[in-house]
């Protein structure tokens, strides 16, 4: 027994239409995507600054939001660029101390007296280390040298990669200007091109709350990232009069801890970890006693800090926020754990609008069938 299907050409044409569109998108996404991503960090950033950048306007003469968002640039950069100068020197010298101290520091470990120190000697006497031993340190003393003076076989690919970086951080850096200055009158431009004042209306709301949960969120992480930096400050400085720290490398590892935090879930433990390895730089007691901190203080940040702050934000169940941080950071890495939350938040927003819209227009009809 055979059955015929009969399927009008005007249907197939259509399927095909469709199915032939779609794969377009999708391969003009998949061209497009290095762009696509430096315009949706931009757009992130805008949102993030545009509550500082309208507050200063305001109070600027004649309300000029180019020159607030000129104030906001300097600010920050003068931020960034402080950061970069405090931080890299130290950073370098610690390190180029570490690697041209390394044979001292494994004789000093060979001599250690106690189970330690014959554990080691052990360890190597007996399986005959000691020429393996010696190729490895001076293998990473010469990669080390190699990277931090950035002489070498890589400085034409290093040089490269630092214009190309360069260019892309120009060009979001203009993008987020431009969005910032032209974002209110394309706003304006957009919801102006919507024939249904309802819909307008309706529209204009949930933008409003999708810009909300943005600018909360970044509040949020800021705060959360602040505390974070103080309790930090606060524990180094304890440790330097503990241990033999330099004063010098408190402010720069406060800095990361700071920039690491914002990232959620994942931040402070990226923090902590390139603290604890600088620390272990100078001095091996100090990096026990920082880890035996940062494993209390995490512990109250992710059950206490975080939730408190982050609870009139995004307002996402921890599952959530776990599942989301986890997908946005295997598609895109650190930046994909940094727009995960919000772009959840925003989710969360469309799908209760439209959960919402639906039941307004379905419950005049269900009363009026109960009454007949």
């Amino acid at each position: 027994m055979t059955t015929k299907i009969d399927v009008d050409t005007k249907v197939f044409v259509r399927l095909l239409l469709v199915v032939s569109a779609f794969a377009g998108v999708l391969f003009l996404i998949w061209r497009l995507w290095p762009a696509l991503l430096i315009i949706a960090v931009a757009f992130f950033l805008a949102l993030a600054l545009n509550p500082s950048v309208s507050a200063l306007s305001r109070r600027l003469p004649g309300k000029s939001r180019i020159l607030a968002t000129l104030i906001a640039y300097v600010l920050i950069l003068g931020v960034i660029g402080s950061f970069i100068y405090v931080a890299v020197p130290p950073t370098i010298d610690q390190t180029v101390h570490f690697v041209n101290n390394l044979p001292s520091y494994i004789n000093h470990l060979r001599e250690q007296p106690g189970w330690l120190g014959a554990a080691f000697n052990d360890f190597i006497v007996r399986y005959q280390l000691q020429e393996q031993l010696q190729h490895v340190v001076e293998g990473i003393q010469t990669q080390a040298f190699n990277s931090v003076t950035g002489i070498g076989g890589t400085v034409v690919a290093g040089v490269s990669s630092f214009f190309v970086s360069l260019v892309t951080i120009i060009t979001l850096l203009v993008l987020v200007f431009l969005m910032l200055v032209e974002g209110p009158e394309w706003q304006r431009r957009f919801f102006s091109l919507i024939p249904d004042r309802v819909k307008g209306e309706r529209y204009h709301k949930l933008a409003t709350k999708m810009y909300g949960v943005v600018s909360s969120y970044v509040n949020g992480q800021l705060v959360v990232a602040l505390i974070a930096a103080t309790a930090g400050l606060v524990a180094l400085f304890v440790l330097s009069q503990i241990f033999h720290l330099q004063l010098g490398i408190i402010l720069p590892l406060v800095g990361v801890i700071f920039i690491t935090d914002m990232i959620p879930l994942i931040g402070s433990t990226i923090g902590a970890a390139i603290v604890i390895i600088v620390l272990l730089f100078s001095d091996f007691g100090a990096a026990i006693s920082f880890l035996v901190y940062f494993l209390i203080y995490q512990q109250i940040e992710n059950n206490f800090i975080q939730p408190v702050v982050q609870a009139r934000t995004v307002a996402l169940s921890a599952l959530s926020v776990l599942i989301t941080v986890i997908l946005g950071v295997s598609l895109l890495g650190i930046v994909g754990g940094i727009l995960a939350i919000p772009i959840a938040g925003c989710i969360r927003v469309v799908i209760l609008d439209h959960m919402e819209n639906r039941l307004a227009h379905r419950l005049p009809v269900r009363i009026t069938s109960k009454k007949l």
